[in-house]
């Protein structure tokens, strides 16, 4: 069998064992004692190399073995992990993963700098191997087992591809010996209607423990029965089967090319289009027609929420990668960090998932380097040597809130003006009106950076701007809150998904605009005596709080008369704690948008994030809020 279409699962399986491998690895080195970590590495490393050692990857597996001696050594006590043994398996974890993309992409994993490090793992094990195998194949037939070995293997229940796990398992006792009295046939694994049950006959050197583990760390084998056949018995017979109502209640997965989720949400998008098209078309037909385009559209949302929901995936995907990003980047400057992950279960559509990566590393970067301070300052202000860096992931309403907060010195007034007007981004006649709000945005300028010199960290002028606009373009906003002395929060405000949106429709100067509901917090028809101003700027007075206002029309430079009659339809738009009245000339209703990217001209207003297709079939822009917020600003 070619095993090269596998390559995918040993790769996706692979990257989630390396991860726990980088976790327990930070585990051990706050608590060195501990044996738990030692044990999962174990298990771990031991798992990635029976899977790459099936595969044929052999520089993969060779690595594996070696840090797999180095931790039995340790977690039987004859070597001590201290910080030099601890950084020595970083380095492997680090090469572990290179080897194993490589060896999929290439057909193995063999890297330059391999052996100098496959030295040191054996220098750090004592060059000591376990010799268990070699002696019992030197002590000779009389001290091995009578006759063959029964093997009866099944594969986990919640296996993906249990015919390939089973294949792998029987390619891993080749291996081991010679396997014969197959059952059931090979050709038979690959087909449907296999159960996961596998026997065959073993003839080996080894005994059944050492055949018992090496089977299971091929991975998803649920039970590996491994005995002497004292009877000479010609083909084994299979475990007993699960009992009907056991395998009824079995969960089924499978897992499934993004690709395809994206196609499936594309075709749904357009569907949404259609349907939203023929309720406009149906709305004074026959009552048939009218009762079959409203049960066609409640099937159509029926399937858009299947289809979302397959979508969503929990941020500890992103999160995950974070701890070793921030012990790695605290290390190299020299500080105390103990960091904190909280929600890591709140779902996200996937393909926020894959944006919002690198501006979090920007904004964890950016803590570690400018919030948190060095051991000493800390010590000198009062505060524990060792800062506090806290991720966190919760829901509010229909959005997803994502904070980076630490407990450092905070932005520092002075030092952001003083910047700013070397930098030549204000006049210092406007440096000392400006508020403690708008000195912190200035720091979301392109190219801005208070950084005293470049590092491998941050200095370079490239962060919080491209944070700013990633996130803008993701139709979420970003907020900075910070205090003197007692340090920074970043919050990042998302929409759950970017593909499907309920929106606001307003109409202005004859155009038709969407509006994200998520940033919408109520429509307001204003009087005349609501309407006035406060320091020359126009404001709203409503319920005895004044907000300030903007008109749609002035943003978009846009001619022609404002709405007729004493009442002007306004939007109240809500970020975090912002809030500002829009002025519209009219507030036309609801309706779910599919939301579709386009490549404005250079010259075009950035008050928008995309473009969608309304159900008369007309296009309509889709502004965001965030940018309406900073342009009224």
């Amino acid at each position: 069998m070619e095993l090269s279409q596998y390559g995918e699962l040993f790769l996706s399986e692979s990257r989630e064992h390396i991860s726990a491998i980088n976790h327990l690895l930070l585990a051990l080195e706050q608590n060195p004692g501990a044996g738990e970590p030692v044990e999962g590495m174990f298990r771990a490393v031991h798992t990635i190399k029976g899977m790459s050692a099936t595969m044929g990857y052999r520089a993969v597996a060779d690595l594996a073995h070696e840090m797999e001696n180095l931790m039995d050594r340790v977690r039987q006590g004859r070597v001590s992990p201290g910080p030099e043994m601890v950084d020595l398996l970083f380095a492997a974890a680090d090469a572990l993963e290179r080897a194993v993309e490589l060896a999929v992409e290439e057909g193995d994993g063999e890297q330059p700098e391999m052996a100098a490090l496959l030295a040191r793992l054996r220098v750090a094990a004592g060059e000591e191997r376990r010799a268990h195998v070699a002696e019992a194949a030197a002590s000779g037939p009389e001290e091995s087992a009578e006759g063959a070995l029964v093997v009866r293997l099944r594969v986990a229940p919640d296996s993906m591809l249990p015919g390939v796990r089973a294949f792998l398992a029987l390619r891993r006792a080749r291996e081991l010996g010679e396997a014969f009295a197959v059952h059931p046939a090979e050709a038979a694994l690959m087909e449907e209607g296999f159960d996961g049950a596998l026997a065959f006959l073993l003839r080996t050197e080894m005994s059944p423990d050492e055949v018992r583990d090496a089977l299971l760390a091929v991975g998803e084998i649920a039970e590996a029965q491994v005995h002497e056949d004292r009877r000479g018995t010609a083909a084994p017979a299979l475990p007993e089967a699960e009992s009907t109502a056991g395998a009824a209640a079995k969960v089924r997965n499978i897992r499934v090319d993004l690709r395809r989720l994206d196609a499936l949400m594309n075709g749904v998008g357009e569907l949404v289009i259609v349907r939203d098209r023929l309720r406009t078309l149906a709305r004074d037909s026959a009552p048939e027609l009218v009762e079959a385009v409203d049960q066609a559209s409640r099937l159509v949302g029926e399937l858009q929420g299947e289809i979302m929901r397959a979508r969503l995936a929990p941020v500890g995907q992103v999160f995950d990668r974070f701890p070793r990003l921030v012990r790695d980047a605290a290390r190299s400057l020299g500080k105390k960090v103990e960091f904190v992950m909280e929600g890591e279960g709140i779902e996200l559509d996937r393909s926020m998932l894959d944006e919002i990566g690198d501006p979090l590393v920007h904004l964890l970067r950016n803590a570690l380097d400018h919030g948190i301070e060095s051991p000493q300052e800390r010590r000198a202000a009062g505060k524990p040597e060792r800062g506090t860096l806290l991720l966190s992931a919760a829901r509010e309403r229909s959005r997803i809130v994502i904070r980076v907060e630490e407990d450092g010195r905070g932005i520092q007034r002075d030092r952001v003006l003083r910047k700013a007007l070397a930098l030549g981004l204000l006049a210092e006649a406007d440096a000392a009106a400006m508020s403690d709000e708008e000195v912190q945005r200035l720091v979301m300028r392109p190219g801005f950076s208070t950084a005293e010199r470049v590092t491998d960290v941050s200095g370079r002028g490239v962060g919080l701007d491209v944070v700013a606009t990633r996130v803008r373009a993701l139709g979420g906003m970003l907020e900075i809150d910070s205090e003197p002395g007692r340090g920074t929060v970043f919050t990042l405000q998302l929409p759950q998904t970017l593909a499907i949106v309920r929106a606001l429709l307003v109409r202005q100067s004859g155009e038709t605009y969407a509006l994200p509901l998520t940033h919408v917090g109520e429509t307001v028809h204003l009087l005349e005596h609501e309407v006035g101003s406060v320091k020359g700027r126009p404001v709203a007075f409503l319920r005895d709080e004044v907000i300030p206002l903007v008109t749609l029309r002035s943003l978009l430079s846009t001619n022609g008369a404002g709405p007729e009659g004493g009442k002007r339809p306004a939007v109240l738009l809500e970020v975090g704690e912002q809030r500002v009245g829009l002025e519209v000339d009219a507030l036309v209703g609801q309706q779910e948008i599919v939301v579709k990217s386009f490549d404005a001209t250079a010259d075009t207003l950035r008050l928008f994030s995309g473009a969608t297709i309304l159900s008369d079939g007309r296009p309509a822009l889709i502004l965001d809020a965030g940018s309406l917020l900073g342009a009224a600003s």
